[in-house]
């Protein structure tokens, strides 16, 4: 275990854990990220999180991207191109359901966002003000897209943030290191699932 105090009401922010992104059956999964999320190991780890933030009581609040049907998206990269070919998340389709394995609980917030950031037109910033929530924990998919600018907001905002390395993932493996280790080490405390747990 680390030496770290775990400051202020944290609360575990999953990130775009949903079924056109993660399951492989999902829209877009031909992106790569249902696949990482299968074979990365994030999702028992996620399990482990979620548990230990539910034994405690604390704030678990999920993002999921879905899609403005009226937005105008770039063509260039890979991502927005994929989504407007194929209609992928788009409000009360299956694509914005968080996947099974990590599945909300009663009472649990399923916030929506577009397009990369937490905090974009989701009303997140409310909730985390209601429940008294100064340190965000980020999980999710994927690591250099929705988690990367996730925490690029939340640092904008002045939250403390804690990013659990082995908890997202990304379809492109190296583009998810450099992202836990350059970027993101700047604005939050990168660390594991386990020491994270052991700091509750």
């Amino acid at each position: 275990m680390s030496e770290w105090k775990m400051v202020g009401k944290p609360a575990l922010i999953m990130i775009h854990m949903q079924h056109g992104i993660c399951h492989e059956a999902g829209t877009v999964a031909f992106l790569g990220h249902a696949k990482a999320t299968k074979e990365s190991g994030i999702l028992m780890r996620q399990q482990a999180l979620l548990k230990a933030f539910r034994a405690k009581k604390l704030p678990v609040i999920y993002i999921n991207a879905v899609t403005d049907p009226k937005s105008t998206l770039s063509p260039y990269g890979k991502f927005y191109p994929a989504i407007t070919s194929t209609k992928a998340n788009l409000p009360g389709s299956k694509d914005i359901e968080v996947i099974a394995e990590v599945a909300p609980q009663p009472g649990e917030p399923v916030l929506q966002n577009w397009v990369f950031g937490m905090f974009s037109n989701s009303g997140l910033e409310k909730i985390l003000k209601d429940k008294g929530v100064t340190t965000l924990v980020m999980a999710g998919v994927a690591t250099d897209m929705a988690v990367l600018t996730s925490v690029l907001q939340a640092a904008d905002l002045f939250y403390n943030m804690i990013v659990p390395s082995d908890a997202s993932t990304s379809a492109n493996p190296k583009a998810h290191d450099v992202a836990m280790n350059m970027m993101i080490p700047a604005m939050a405390l990168v660390t594991t699932t386990e020491d994270i747990i052991a700091h509750l």
